[in-house]
């Protein structure tokens, strides 16, 4: 065998190697977006007698952040009157800053959402002329990537889904597919709640982008 075919054989061997743990890593991804879509699904059911379902919607949110590997979440809520969408939800690292906080629903990749109705992926934001930075400037923040999702019901929207900054690798549409099963879930506990008051002041501009 000649030292040319031998080095092709092992690169070969090297290639192979690299694909096959490549698809045993998106073998167990997909398997446990499958077990959380599973979970999820279970809680949906039990959603109708759930004392406290914004708890129970906080605890799913954070438990497809981990799933998904996003370092930042959030579910919103349309305010009609208002036209703002409130931040019932939100998790990593501007949490404790803006829950509560409404925003105009016109604005960044969650007012392409409102508009369209339409999920949207956007790993490169800063590079999207829907991409709103003001968030950013103003609390130090970095937008990386968003994947974003309305909450139907029954064709009224009723807010939004948002994941922010996967690490690791981009989002995907399967990350779609399982915030998608999330919106289901919120959208049953949204029409369940009261809106909350405008506090006394707002912002412009728009969370995660």
């Amino acid at each position: 065998m000649s030292s040319n075919v031998f080095r092709f054989l092992q690169q070969e061997n090297i290639r192979l190697k690299k694909e096959i743990e490549s698809l045993e890593k998106e073998k167990a991804a997909l398997f446990g977006y499958l077990e959380t879509i599973k979970e999820i699904q279970n809680r949906i059911l039990e959603l109708p007698a759930d004392n406290r379902p914004l708890d129970t919607l906080d605890a799913l949110l954070q438990q497809i952040r981990q799933v998904v590997g996003a370092n930042d979440g959030s579910i919103s809520r349309l305010d009609p009157q208002t036209n703002e969408l409130v931040f019932l939800l939100v998790q990593g690292e501007l949490g404790g800053q803006l829950t509560g906080f409404r925003i105009n629903s016109q604005s960044g990749i969650a007012g392409w959402v409102v508009s369209h109705r339409e999920p949207i992926i956007v790993n490169t934001p800063r590079q999207d002329w829907r991409f709103s930075q003001v968030v950013d400037e103003e609390f130090s923040f970095f937008t990386w990537s968003i994947a974003s999702v309305p909450i139907l019901k029954e064709g009224e929207l009723l807010g939004v889904v948002q994941l922010l900054n996967k690490h690791l690798s981009d989002f995907s549409e399967a990350d779609i597919a399982l915030m998608m099963v999330l919106s289901h879930a919120a959208s049953l506990v949204l029409e369940k709640i009261d809106m909350p008051n405008p506090p006394a002041r707002t912002r412009t501009g728009l969370l995660f982008g």
